[in-house]
């Protein structure tokens, strides 16, 4: 573009310092694929570099200046001691405007365009950037504007210099700039929305020129590239499908897996199968295999959440049959038959109306007489995710599934026999170990143990549809199964469910009258307090995610009419961040939790790089010391009646009206 249209709209833009940085990288440091959140000058202090703009490689050396836009690819490579400072600009047309300078920002836009020189008089320039960077560390508002006033200058300045060497900017390639984004980031939640507001330019234009030159859309262009992606994991990796779509940006396995076979004519177990052939594959073990009859640990952490959170070894397992099949399920057949047999005549509610199997029906016990029974239950009929289940009396030897249904169980009086290991604890939370002693731990959510179950000889199982659907038919020969729809952030329709099942329904009601008065009881002592904008956070080695409405925490704050932040506000789950959507994560108080593996501190410094950025300190609830850390289990996983009430505890607790 030519230089005097640049200057021309330099005197007519509002220019805002976003930032300003002083970068030190040792010899042999990278700075690689960092994108910058706005536009930016680069004025280079002393050491050489190799530096890439957009993949355009250029040598780094001081007192060298580079230029670019918002979203430009930056990688820089010191060779020995380098040192930079970064000014970070957002420069905006005031309107309304003449149609002649509208016309020339959509057009060039100066404010985007790349460009690098050595100026031959770089002493004045030298000395702007240095009282610039010094005037932005002071805290007061005149240090601020004095750094704007700088900013003029050496703007002027570069100008001036950038004209005398016949300096002329490039305009960049925006759709080689979104191919990279998308290559880089296609885990990330990606949105037409997001990339043209992240390249800054027209979106009609944006979409004409993609077309143009890929011949199909930005979104189909990376929902291919997360395929591609899925196909390699899926061929060359034991990865589980959750930990595959969380790897191509799916939060939604299923969601995921009916893409794919959208997109490929083929399911993901299928495509793995095919490709890992016998002739060339690798000998995985039977899918029954998965079912150890040893207890074993827990082996992951969140990836998604709102109760669609673990994954672990044996979620989702894709794995093909190989000749251990045979044998693996003879042996499983071999135990549900002893079960059955032992189980006798203590299995009273199979015989209340599931279907009988036809390896049971030769040894069903007789129905008692008159006189043994002196009061004969009306059964009951439970509907449920999988269909009906017809009970009779209240059960005494109960497996449950999920964390959310344990507390149901144990707030009506009812402890089961049998229960999947919580999320978090050694195996249970800590506020319900007490109440958990000698229950036997039937592996997790995800990879309940089959065998296990069978031998404790339960008269009820209780189970998800999200997390044990693929094993439903084999607990259903162990003992009647009942199965919630969904794991949402309203815990209380499960509740519901759960505590019908084991015929506890008005002590059920009871429980839940008490809890929704404590609700009521906070909210109305709440008073102008409510106004108060929560936001909650949550931090993991590989992402950091905000919680919207459709959460565990998110329902209870919704019902006590406690203010979101606008990202928050939404009907929804959650939204991954990365730093440049940081200001969205405000609130007037951040409450945070971390998700860590037993033995790691990989979150922890995820949390301490995060606090020290400097738009995580320029938000009001830092600033203000209400950034508070909180328990995960609370707050997140456990996600039942007992972690609901203590819950409603700490956000009373914190408002003092408890």
């Amino acid at each position: 573009m030519k230089l005097s249209n640049h200057i021309l709209l330099w005197n007519h833009v509002f220019v805002k310092i976003m930032d300003i940085r002083h970068v030190l990288l040792n010899q042999g440091e990278t700075m690689r694929s960092y994108h910058l959140p706005s536009s930016a000058f680069l004025y280079i202090q002393r050491g050489t570099a190799q530096i890439q703009m957009d993949g355009i490689p250029g040598k780094g050396e001081r007192h060298r200046i580079l230029h670019g836009g918002k979203g430009l690819c930056l990688d820089i490579a010191a060779e020995e001691r380098f040192e930079f400072d970064m000014i970070l600009y957002k420069a905006t047309l005031p309107l309304p405007c003449s149609q002649e300078l509208a016309s020339l920002v959509a057009a060039e836009n100066p404010f985007q365009t790349q460009y690098g020189f050595t100026p031959h008089y770089p002493n004045a320039l030298y000395a702007t950037v240095e009282s610039m960077v010094r005037e932005w560390q002071g805290t007061d508002g005149l240090a601020k504007l004095q750094s704007k006033t700088l900013f003029y200058q050496f703007v002027n300045e570069l100008m001036k210099q950038m004209q005398h060497q016949g300096i002329h900017p490039v305009k960049p390639d925006v759709i080689a700039q979104a191919i990279r984004y998308i290559h880089e980031r296609y885990k990330e939640p990606i949105t037409l929305e997001w990339l043209v507001e992240t390249l800054e330019c027209n979106s009609r234009q944006f979409l004409r020129m993609f077309k143009s030159r890929h011949h199909t859309s930005p979104i189909d262009y990376l929902i291919q590239v997360r395929m591609n992606k899925a196909k390699e994991l899926l061929l060359n990796t034991e990865h589980t499908l959750k930990e595959i779509a969380e790897s191509v940006g799916y939060s939604d396995s299923y969601y995921f897996s009916r893409l794919f076979k959208k997109i490929t004519g083929s399911a993901p177990t299928a495509f793995r199968n095919h490709g890992l052939s016998p002739d060339g594959g690798r000998n995985n073990p039977s899918v029954l295999s998965k079912y150890p009859i040893a207890r074993r640990r827990l082996q992951g952490y969140i990836v998604n959440d709102n109760h669609y959170q673990y994954n672990r070894e044996g979620d989702l397992h894709m794995q093909r049959r190989t000749k251990h099949s045979m044998a693996a399920t003879l042996l499983l057949c071999l135990a549900l038959m002893i079960s059955a047999c032992s189980n006798g005549s203590t299995n009273s509610n199979a015989a209340g109306g599931s279907p009988a199997s036809p390896s049971s029906s030769s040894i069903a016990t007789p129905a008692p007489s008159a006189a043994a029974s002196p009061e004969v239950e009306t059964p009951r009929v439970i509907k449920h995710a999988m269909g009906e289940e017809t009970l009779t009396g209240t059960p005494e030897r109960v497996v449950i599934l999920t964390n959310e249904g344990t507390e149901a169980l144990l707030a009506v009086g009812i402890k089961p026999i049998g229960a999947v290991q919580s999320w978090v604890g050694e195996p249970w939370y800590d506020h319900i170990k007490e109440e958990m002693q000698d229950v036997s731990v039937v592996g997790d959510e995800l990879q309940p143990n089959i065998e296990m179950i069978a031998t404790l000889k339960p008269d009820l199982i209780i189970g998800n549809k999200v997390r044990q659907e693929k094993v439903y038919e084999q607990l259903k020969q162990i003992a009647p199964t009942v199965f919630a729809e969904d794991l949402g952030g309203d815990w209380k329709v499960n509740f519901k469910l759960y505590t019908e099942a084991v015929n506890k329904k008005e002590e059920g009601e009871q429980a839940m009258a008490l809890y929704d008065q404590r609700v009521a009881d906070v909210k109305a002592k709440l008073g102008s307090k409510a106004d108060t904008k929560v936001s909650i956070v949550r931090i993991s080695a590989s992402q950091v995610r905000i919680y919207q409405k459709q959460t565990f925490a998110g329902v209870l704050l919704d019902q006590l009419g406690i203010a979101r932040p606008a990202s928050q506000d939404k009907d929804s789950f959650i939204e991954v961040m990365t730093k440049e959507t940081i200001p969205s994560m405000d609130g007037d108080v951040m409450f945070y939790f971390v998700t860590e593996a037993p033995g790691k501190t990989d979150a922890a410094k995820v949390v301490e790089e995060w606090m020290n950025d400097p738009l995580f300190k320029n938000l009001n609830a830092y600033k203000n010391n209400k950034v508070i850390q909180v328990d995960e289990a609370i707050w997140n996983t456990a996600g039942g009646y007992k972690a609901a009430n203590l819950l409603l505890d700490e956000i009373a607790k914190y408002f003092e009206v408890g």
